[in-house]
């Protein structure tokens, strides 16, 4: 606050480390408290700040354009919310300037159900690829109705997240079939199985597609399942 007159040639307010005050009608003036020295934080602090933001910022972009109801689902078997889920499961794949810094180990999805076995993609060109699997088995974690999702993170931009179009296959299928923009080039793939109904899904079997031709050259990784504490 700067000092003032109003008038009477006595002053009011703060000039330096000094308060200047007016009690009927005398000046008086007072030294001013010390202020505590304002909170920087570190740049390691900075770093988490912007981790912790951009993995939150994800989790709302995320509901809004692949599904409300995969990490809310897996969270429900859990005990926990699905911002805290989503959170603590991937904030690590975020690097301190809140850029995707590990898109191979991102865990596009979670929750109970198990993966086929012997997941392998193919480029059919023109941005359709397709997918085979063998999985015989008809239980609580791999029902012979389960279907097939792809998500999608393009290399031009890893935040964004997009799902792949035509989705084609359930799990007794032992294959199906999708597509992707290719004209927005490779791009991380992670496909996943859905309960017919919805009430439970599976975590994602990466693929990082390099076009070469007809041919699709695969660096698969499937995070493990989550399960309680």
């Amino acid at each position: 606050m700067k000092v003032s007159d109003n008038g009477d040639g006595l002053f009011h307010g703060r000039l330096g480390d000094k308060i200047y005050y007016v009690v009927n009608g005398k000046q008086y003036v007072r030294l001013a408290p010390d202020k505590p020295d304002r909170y920087t934080p570190s740049e390691g602090q900075r770093r988490t700040n912007r981790r912790f933001k951009m993995t939150q910022q994800l989790y709302q972009f995320y509901k809004r354009r692949v599904s409300p109801d995969v990490w809310r689902t897996a969270a429900r078997e859990l005990g926990r919310r699905a911002d805290n889920l989503f959170h603590s499961v991937n904030c690590q794949y975020i690097d301190g300037e809140g850029r995707m810094a590990d898109p191979a180990h991102f865990q596009f999805s979670a929750g109970p159900l198990s993966l086929p076995r012997d997941i392998e993609v193919a480029s059919l060109g023109g941005g359709r690829y397709r997918a085979t699997w063998r999985d015989e088995r008809d239980s609580a974690t791999a029902a012979a109705t389960d279907e097939l999702r792809v998500g999608v993170l393009y290399d031009d931009e890893l935040l964004e997240f997009n799902v792949a179009s035509e989705v084609s296959g359930r799990r007794g299928d032992g294959g199906g079939e999708f597509r992707i923009d290719a004209e927005r080039g490779t791009a991380h793939l992670y496909l996943y199985f859905a309960r017919a109904d919805g009430s439970a899904y599976s975590p994602p079997h990466h693929v990082h597609t390099a076009t070469r031709g007809d041919c699709v050259q695969t660096d698969a990784h499937t995070p493990p399942s989550l399960s309680p504490p």
